[in-house]
């Protein structure tokens, strides 16, 4: 609009000059330039106007831009939030859970500690050097005497210290005997066998902490897979004519005997056992061999 005024303004005054000079052509020529100005002004304010519009379009589609962008981001920010707040919900849960396994652990360890079993170590004062395996106590090996018709059908390890409560009581009772080797025929490896004849056995109560069962496996010197050997040795038990009847037993295979106890006074006594072919499966057993045996935890 202001180049209109201006232009109209020039073109006025030169018109009233040639005016006065009566130049007619010049006149003409002037006004046909005026009208080409005035086109090509319009022409450029139609193309102002429509950068004009586009110009403002565009701000309206920034802002509309701007304006998605911050839903966006809101949007996003509150699911960082929410992602966070889970995250941290599950760190305090694992924590929870990772503190149950310790508890339980701790709990496992514990039974672990106050679990296990125990075995007596026939014919030995010590245990055997087999992990976690300690001594309980040791002694002297007991049981009813040969010839009882009664009385009980087991070995006993006796403490070497007994504690009494009442006692001369008097009245029918059973007696306990010391327990002698008898006729082994060197079979512990010593070409005296008066080394062991009529000498007293000894016995070793031991504890194993990390294993909670245990076997003796007759007429074998090793252990199922997954089981700890403890000791091998030879099964051994009272004679068979003998009125007294007593438990199988697995002495190791490197005895020892209770000192200054050489005395044939019998009592309870102990033999080595032999196969005896017929009911007893032969081959694989065969006929007079002494039976091994060997004593197994896990």
């Amino acid at each position: 609009m202001f180049c209109k005024v201006v232009c109209f303004s020039i073109f006025g005054s030169i018109f009233l000059s040639l005016a006065h000079s009566q130049d007619e052509d010049a006149i003409t020529k002037l006004q046909n330039a005026v009208l080409v100005l005035q086109h090509r002004v319009s022409v450029t304010e139609a193309q102002l106007e429509k950068t004009q519009t586009r110009l403002t379009q565009a701000d309206v589609k920034l802002q509309q831009a701007e304006m998605n962008a911050a839903t966006l981001k809101t949007q996003l920010t509150s699911q960082l939030n929410t992602a966070v707040k889970r995250l941290q919900e599950t760190g305090v849960a694992l924590s929870k859970e990772g503190a149950r396994i310790a508890m339980a652990e701790k709990e496992i360890q514990r039974l672990k500690d106050n679990s296990g079993t125990t075995f007596v170590h026939w014919g030995r004062t010590s245990c055997p050097g087999t992990p976690s395996t300690t001594l309980v106590y040791s002694g002297a090996v007991g049981g009813t005497g040969y010839d009882t018709q009664g009385g009980a059908a087991n070995y006993v390890c006796l403490h070497p210290n007994p504690q009494w409560n009442k006692y001369g009581q008097g009245g029918t009772s059973s007696g306990m005997y010391g327990t002698e080797y008898q006729d082994l025929d060197n079979l512990f490896g010593t070409k005296n066998a008066a080394k062991f004849l009529d000498n007293d056995v000894v016995c070793a109560v031991c504890h194993v902490a990390s294993r909670s069962s245990q076997i003796m496996i007759p007429a074998r010197r090793e252990c199922q897979p997954g089981w700890t050997k403890e000791y091998e040795g030879y099964l051994m038990t009272s004679y068979e004519s003998h009125a007294g009847k007593k438990l199988f037993t697995c002495v190791d295979e490197n005895p020892e005997v209770a000192r200054g106890s050489f005395e044939d006074k019998n009592g309870a006594l102990m033999y080595r056992v032999i196969a005896q072919c017929g009911s007893l499966q032969c081959p694989n057993y065969v006929q007079g061999r002494e039976l091994t045996c060997v004593v197994c935890t896990k």
